[in-house]
């Protein structure tokens, strides 16, 4: 299904605690609930989640170009799936219209993270493929990542001896 620009989703994930056993729903803590501060705190402490701002932190900080969320999600679906991807099955993938993942590739072939491929058996399909800039940009990304995770244990661990 295709969304239109604009569209945007209803958040009603499954529960985002650490243990998983709560109940919290997004939209509850963003209607102003009395009860909104703990339930965001709780959310904030969640190891994804600080992984993920970390991991976002570290990029915003970096000198370089920086990438919108589409074309970040575009970028790593790339890179973390075996498959091969054409710019109609991003589109699908990510509920993007396929010109609106045509203007993602452009930035990221721009910046040299992704390459345009004819399909040889199919002239009107467009294969995406990795290339060696992206590869060590993923590389940067997983690092950023682990080292992200790591000071987070470090806080953990000082916080817990102090």
């Amino acid at each position: 299904m295709m969304h239109k620009t604009g569209y945007v989703p209803t958040l009603s994930p499954q529960p985002m605690t650490a243990s998983g056993s709560d109940d919290l729903r997004l939209e509850d803590a963003a209607s102003g609930a009395a009860d909104a501060a703990p339930m965001l705190r709780t959310l904030a402490g969640d190891p994804r989640m600080i992984v993920l701002r970390g991991t976002l932190l570290a990029l915003v900080r970096r000198d370089g170009r920086d990438l919108t969320a589409r074309q970040l999600t575009a970028f790593l679906t790339v890179y973390m799936d075996e498959t091969t991807h054409t710019v109609s099955s991003l589109a699908e993938l990510l509920h993007i219209s396929r010109p609106g993942v045509t203007r993602i590739m452009d930035r990221l072939v721009q910046f040299d993270l992704v390459s345009r491929e004819e399909d040889r058996e199919d002239r009107r399909r467009v294969l995406v493929r990795r290339t060696t800039r992206g590869a060590a940009f993923f590389r940067e990304l997983v690092n950023i990542s682990r080292g992200v995770v790591v000071d987070e244990s470090e806080r953990e661990h000082r916080s817990a001896v102090a």
